[in-house]
């Protein structure tokens, strides 16, 4: 068995040596070779058939161009499938950036809180409110402005959040009330929000 990895392994990296060397029948052998294998491997983390397409395309598109970048510290399986997961996740953070920006809702307080343009008063009162709120903001401990930004301006869940800033999902949400209830007592304090 170790005989006949190693000896599938040396066959990929005599393909690759041809890749290098801009043969693209070797490219073509060694596309055929792992297609199977990318394609089940990237369809099971995006879980969409014609995106996974496109990221196995990327995948050996980058696998042609970088080939002279491999430097033999693994095999050529684990380096392809390395590019493989870099592809993925790029893929996926793609999507549901594009998730986020296609869909943006709006509950209706919010919509109203928006100034008249033709009305004068209500356009500075709604700037002065702005100010207000900015400066509640600035007055949170830094932990809990920046959950508050990710959550509300960028639009990160939890989950998103804790891996961004390299904490437990818990450690989010706790900071994110803490944050929601420190603006409330901030607002009853200032008269703005009815107790």
């Amino acid at each position: 068995m170790t005989t006949k990895r190693s000896h599938d392994d040396a066959d990929d990296r005599a393909l690759l040596d041809q890749v290098i060397a801009q043969d693209s029948a070797a490219f073509r052998e060694l596309f055929q070779r792992f297609y199977p294998r990318v394609f089940a491997f990237v369809q099971a983390r995006l879980g969409d058939p014609s995106l996974a397409e496109e990221t196995v395309a990327d995948v050996f598109f980058e696998v042609w161009r970088s080939a002279s970048g491999f430097r033999g510290a693994s095999r050529v399986s684990t380096w392809i499938f390395g590019i493989a997961t870099y592809k993925s996740l790029e893929a996926d953070r793609n999507r549901r950036r594009l998730k986020r920006s296609a869909v943006v809702p709006t509950n209706l307080e919010v919509l109203h809180g928006f100034a008249d343009d033709r009305d004068e008063a209500a356009t500075l009162e709604a700037r002065d409110e702005l100010r207000w709120f900015n400066e509640l903001l600035e007055d949170l401990p830094d932990g809990q402005r920046e959950v508050l930004q990710l959550a509300l301006v960028e639009g990160f869940d939890n989950q998103e959040i804790a891996e961004r800033l390299g904490v437990a999902p818990g450690t989010v949400k706790s900071r994110l009330f803490r944050a929601r209830s420190e603006l409330r007592e901030a607002m009853r304090r200032t008269n703005r929000m009815e107790a």
